[in-house]
C-alpha cells in the first residue's frame, strides 16, 4: 500500500505541471505561428508590440515547488514501501 501512494505521489505532481505547461505552450505556439507575440503576464496574444516573457516557475511558484515536494515525498515513501517489503 505504501509503494502504491509513493509511486503516485512520485509520479502524478510532474504530469499536472506538464498538463500546466503543455496547454500554456500550445496556446503561446498557436500565437507565435499566427504572427504575433505572447504577453505571459497577460496571458494575451499580442499582434502589435512585444509581449513580457515571464518563466514558468515564476508564474506558478506553489505549482512548480509544491509539485517538487510531492514528488521528493513520494519518492521517500517508495524508498520506504520498497524497504518495508524486504523484511
Amino acid at each position: 500500500m505504501l509503494l502504491k501512494l509513493g509511486l503516485t505521489l512520485l509520479v502524478l505532481p510532474l504530469l499536472i505541471v506538464m498538463g500546466f505547461w503543455s496547454l500554456e505552450f500550445i496556446e503561446v505556439s498557436n500565437c507565435i505561428h499566427a504572427g504575433g507575440s505572447y504577453d505571459y503576464m497577460e496571458g494575451l496574444c499580442l499582434q502589435e508590440g512585444q509581449g513580457r516573457f515571464i518563466p514558468f516557475s515564476e508564474r506558478y511558484p506553489l505549482l512548480v515547488s509544491g509539485s517538487l515536494w510531492g514528488s521528493c515525498f513520494g519518492l521517500l515513501l517508495s524508498i520506504i514501501g520498497l524497504y518495508r517489503r524486504r523484511m
